[in-house]
Parts: C-alpha cells; structure tokens; sequence
C-alpha cells in the first residue's frame, strides 16, 4: 500500500461516532461524540468530529456506518433508524469522500493491517448489538450486498448470553463460513469483552469440525474508523 498522506476515518455508530486521524501507518489522533438523536444533528456532528481532529489541510474523508450503502448515500443504517438515504457528502461539500458498510471497514482493517495480515482469505466477524460479516481474498474485501442486511437468526443471537450464546453461535457459524473456506477467521466486537468468551467460542467450533484459523482482532475499537480511512489506499 502506498502511503497517500494523511485521511481522515470515521465509524458512525448506533450511540457514538468515533474518528482518527490517519497518515497511512498508524493512527495520529482520536476523537469520538454521541449519537445524536435526528438528521441534522448527525450532520452537525460529523462536521464537529473533523473539525476535532484539527486536521483542517485534510481533503479526504473515510466513513464505515451498518447498513445499506451506495455511493455516499447511507440508504439506512441498521443502529439509527431515522437515517433514510442520506448523502453523507453534505457536511464535505469539498472533500473526497467515500462510504462503506463498517463490517467491511472491519474486515478490511483486520484483513490489512490486523489479525488477518498476510492470510489469503479472511472471514472478518463482529460480535455486538448485532452481527457483522465480512470476507477478503487476494488483498481486497468482496462486496457481499446480502452482508449488509441482518442474519435470518440475528434476533434469536440478540436474546442469548454466556454459554448458551456459544452453543448457539457454534451452530450457526460453521454454515455461514462453509461456502467461503477462509484461512483465517478473525473475531472482533463487544461480546468480546465477556471474560473467556473467545476461547470457548473457539473451542467449541473447533469440535464441530471448524479446522481453519481462528483469531481475536487486533485494532480494537479503532477498526471500523481505520477501516474506512484505508477506502483510500493503493
């Protein structure tokens, strides 16, 4: 990857938005602000998390949000609900700006730079509020349209903790990554945080047949932002 300068990265979350700075190696600054609760407040806020980042020579503008994407228009998102085909380029009349789905700035973030490096096929997983997928072959993430709309059992995962979730997503798992046949699964997201919860959700893949590598992201809550700042790589 060439290194293009300087971009700015932006993760639209359901309670809030989270942005770096970013020169192409690693991360120079963060900032993050609610979730604002209508339209123009998100509009207003995006302006203000740039302006944060006291980047004011930066042209070009990165944003992964869940949900629907075409061009820079968000057509719905997923964790915000008033969100209904907005041009996200309306705050950055002269910026460069590109939009994707965050499961896929996931994905590539990990598949780049993180867990995923180096592997040649990578199925990229988030585990939060809802379920992201994500898939990278040959040194770019596929757009899988369907990925951008939830699983048939996502509301059934939404209801499941602890041990009964790991059954449950052990179950589920190995059929959504069989038509893929990665070399790397990389998990990332908030369930994460439960104590444990990686390792037996790895076990418990492992004995129902799951033979490739299983990894915990490595770049944490900067990856989504990251992810959508690499928009702009060579």
């Amino acid at each position: 990857m060439k290194n293009l300068g300087q971009v700015i990265g932006i993760d639209i979350g359901g309670s809030k938005i989270r942005g770096v700075l970013w020169n192409g190696t690693r991360v120079l600054r963060t900032t993050e602000l609610p979730t604002p609760g209508n339209t123009e407040g998100l509009i207003a806020v995006l302006a203000a998390l740039v302006s944060r980042l006291h980047a004011p020579r930066v042209s070009r503008i990165g944003i992964g949000a869940a949900g629907t994407v075409k061009g820079t228009v968000l057509r719905s998102c997923t964790n915000i609900r008033y969100v209904k085909n907005l041009d996200l380029k309306r705050p950055f009349p002269r910026a460069a700006l590109r939009l994707d789905n965050d499961a896929r700035c996931f994905g590539r973030a990990e598949f780049l730079l993180g867990a995923g490096r180096r592997a040649n096929g990578v199925f990229a997983l988030t585990l939060g509020t809802g379920i992201g997928r994500a898939y990278g072959a040959h040194a770019r993430i596929r757009k899988a349209g369907r990925f951008e709309y939830a699983e048939s059992w996502e509301k059934a995962y939404q209801k499941l903790r602890g041990e009964k979730l790991v059954a449950f997503l052990s179950n589920k798992l190995p059929k959504l990554l069989q038509p893929f046949n990665p070399k790397v699964l990389v998990i990332g997201g908030g369930v994460l945080a439960h104590k444990g919860f990686f390792e037996k959700l790895r076990a418990a893949l492992r004995k129902k047949g799951v033979r490739f590598a299983i990894r915990r992201a490595k770049l944490g809550r900067n990856a989504v932002a990251i992810g959508a700042a690499l928009l702009f790589r060579r």
